[in-house]
């Protein structure tokens, strides 16, 4: 895949606009006594890019199926361009293309010829197929059959299949399962391109870097449930810690200290092979002065007060295992 491609057309005005391009409502989906999704409320504007993130079963492949209409959910209701999916299924689902659980084609067909099938479908022009072949890089494979195809190219001609007809909302699940390191690279170039155009992108993905690089907002789940949503900025900035280093004799007083500080939530030891035997992580809301005062006032002199800079990942960890251990 290049990360030079352009589109060439501009892309529609919305059904709704200024409204967001798609609301789930309190959707939960069971299956018997198992609830997949539970209670999963998110709205995502025009031209954003939102990623779900979460562990092996958190839901976010069921959230997806559900957004496609492949599955219906038991409850709640999903509205795309405030058009209900389960009343008006064709006008939710015109502007929608969707990478969802792998790519379907005929495997005795070339990638060109299951995208002109694809193109004739939806009464499309084939010189659109030219177009999202050269998105995905696939100029020189299309006459190949698919059968023969490497798994990221199949991913790639799946993603050119979900762009063909050019909607307004994307979603992709996994979009760089496959692909080499340049492909994963031109896909990350791709998507924020695609928002800029005015495209909103809901993709799910286990690769935390991807999420970061690529995404405007970021929802993580765990069990079936939305535990946090918001930009990365919030999502970084909602947890402040500070780094504090005391002599080892003075860390358990300052220790008791800290964690009677107003807006502190914890006061811990480093993680392990991190640091002094000196060395505090203090998740608190109160500032770096304050942390510092209070320390001296009981006698306590700090060598180092720092802030610790989070990391998508150190969030993701935290937030799923707080939230396993419920």
């Amino acid at each position: 895949m290049t990360s030079t491609t352009t589109v060439t057309e501009p892309l529609p005005v919305p059904h709704a606009p200024g409204g967001p391009v798609l609301e789930l409502r309190g959707i939960t989906k069971q299956y018997g006594a198992l609830t997949a999704v539970s209670s999963v409320s998110l709205t995502v504007a025009a031209g954003e890019i939102l990623g779900l993130l979460g562990p092996n079963g958190s839901g976010k492949s069921t959230t997806l199926n559900l957004v496609m209409g492949f599955i219906k959910p038991t409850s709640g209701e999903v509205f795309i361009h405030g058009h209900s999916l389960r009343t008006a299924p064709r006008d939710a689902l015109e502007d929608v293309g969707g990478l969802v659980e792998g790519s379907a084609f005929y495997p005795y067909l070339s990638g060109r010829l299951n995208l002109e099938m694809v193109a004739r479908l939806r009464g499309l022009p084939v010189s659109r197929v030219d177009e999202v072949l050269a998105q995905v890089d696939l100029e020189r494979a299309q006459h190949r059959l698919f059968g023969d195809y490497s798994q990221g190219m199949r991913q790639r001609l799946g993603v050119a299949g979900a762009l063909i007809h050019r909607p307004r909302l994307v979603v992709l699940d996994e979009p760089t399962s496959g692909l080499d390191p340049a492909g994963t690279r031109a896909m990350r170039a791709l998507l924020p391109l695609l928002a800029s155009q005015g495209t909103t992108v809901v993709l799910a993905s286990h690769l935390l870097t991807e999420v970061e690089q690529v995404c405007s907002r970021i929802a993580i789940m765990q069990a079936g449930s939305v535990i946090a949503s918001g930009s990365l900025d919030e999502l970084m900035g909602a947890r402040p810690r500070w780094r504090v280093r005391v002599t080892p004799p003075e860390r358990p007083r300052a220790i008791e200290v800290l964690r009677a500080l107003t807006g502190t939530r914890s006061v811990e030891p480093p993680t392990e092979g991190a640091g002094s035997e000196g060395d505090l992580q203090v998740d608190t809301s109160a500032g770096g002065a304050d942390v510092n005062r209070a320390l001296i006032a009981a006698g306590i002199v700090a060598s180092e007060i720092e802030p610790i800079v989070p990391t998508l990942e150190s969030v993701f960890i935290e937030l799923t295992e707080r939230g396993a251990a419920r």
